[in-house]
């Protein structure tokens, strides 16, 4: 159970003021150390990919149900 603080903290509880406060520390980690260019474009590839080999699936998927670009024929 929460525990609700009456210090008008400005946080609802322990645990929002928490999860707050490890919001910001990961985004301070985050900004000490970005992605290089390199990283950047591996995500973007990755990204991609995996975008056009869940669009493949799923014209795999149609054909095997003899379904025509998703609806029934």
């Amino acid at each position: 159970m929460p525990t609700y603080t009456s210090q008008g903290s400005g946080y609802l509880s322990d645990f929002h003021r928490k999860n707050s406060m490890a919001a910001q520390r990961e985004v301070r980690l985050m900004s000490l150390r970005p992605y290089s260019r390199e990283q950047k474009l591996e995500q973007i590839r990755k990204m991609q990919t995996s975008q056009s080999s869940k669009e493949s699936s799923n014209e795999q998927r149609n054909r095997l149900h003899g379904l025509n670009n998703g609806h029934d024929e």
